[in-house]
């Protein structure tokens, strides 16, 4: 979690690094906001698949369940108005994320799609860095989508290479290799803009 943390400041300041401390504070606490409801908000939403596979996480013993969904209710509240104070267009941003993955997780053809749903689970790790970032007067546009681009394609090549059971499928190999083919390029990009 630390190094996806690190990851997703890093993609927000590489195009245009905060002008004043109390903006990067305000990142860092809108990341570590939005990382810690999403993360717990995908446990709560695959608790019963996870109480077969996954018996021994807090979630799945836990007898204050309600008290997660209350926690993950007040991460929300706290992103939005975060989001809406600093810049109101991310506040709407986040609006029309978290209604996306309200359908997205109660989709029953989600777990039926392995190979589709990963990919669009990690979609909301760029969006975060859409909302985080702070545009400037010199920002270039293109730059910053080819800088959240390569955060997808990046935690897509991480999310294969660290699930034991789509690491021993070769289809799922053979995708994370494109993926990281084309991170590599768009790193190579990204390089060769900001020199």
């Amino acid at each position: 979690m630390l190094m996806l943390f690190l990851l997703l400041l890093l993609a927000a300041w590489l195009p245009s690094f905060p002008n004043h401390v109390t903006t990067a504070a305000i990142q860092v606490l809108t990341t570590a906001n939005l990382l810690a409801m999403f993360r717990l908000w995908d446990d709560l939403s695959d608790i019963s698949k996870d109480r077969n596979t996954k018996p021994d996480r807090v979630l799945c013993q836990t007898a204050h369940l309600a008290s997660f969904h209350w926690t993950c209710g007040i991460l929300g509240v706290t992103a939005l108005s975060t989001l809406m104070l600093t810049n109101p267009k991310s506040g709407v941003g986040f609006i029309l994320l978290t209604a996306v993955f309200t359908i997205f997780y109660k989709l029953p053809w989600r777990t039926s799609w392995p190979r589709l749903s990963y990919h669009l689970l990690i979609v909301k790790y760029p969006c975060f860095v859409a909302l985080i970032s702070v545009p400037s007067a010199e920002s270039n546009s293109q730059l910053n989508f080819m800088v959240m681009f390569s955060t997808y394609l990046t935690l897509c090549c991480y999310e294969v290479a660290h699930d034991p059971k789509l690491r021993a499928d070769v289809s799922y190999r053979f995708i994370a290799a494109i993926e990281l083919i084309a991170a590599a390029i768009t790193a190579t990009w990204i390089t060769s803009s900001l020199l």
